[in-house]
């Protein structure tokens, strides 16, 4: 499934949904990828201060991937924030 993410404050919940149905503590989830859990909790909570290097790292311990798409596509998204 898509998500729709068009400010940092969005990206938080949804990192943190998808943490939680994963079964992943942020612990374990930080773990997974050298981070440690504040780190993991700072991102859910405030992502626009976060490094890219971090958000990519979390995206990957939850086999997230990044779409970048043109908003001009015929497509939408199939979800959103």
């Amino acid at each position: 499934m898509d998500y729709l993410i068009k400010t940092p404050a969005q990206l938080g919940p949804m990192l943190a949904g998808t943490r939680r149905q994963r079964k992943l503590t942020q612990a374990a989830a930080g773990t997974k990828v050298g981070l440690a859990q504040n780190a993991v909790s700072a991102l859910e909570t405030d992502a626009s201060k976060a490094s890219l290097d971090r958000i990519f790292r979390l995206l990957s311990a939850l086999e997230l991937d990044l779409v970048i798409r043109d908003r001009r596509a015929k497509t939408p998204p199939a979800s959103s924030w």
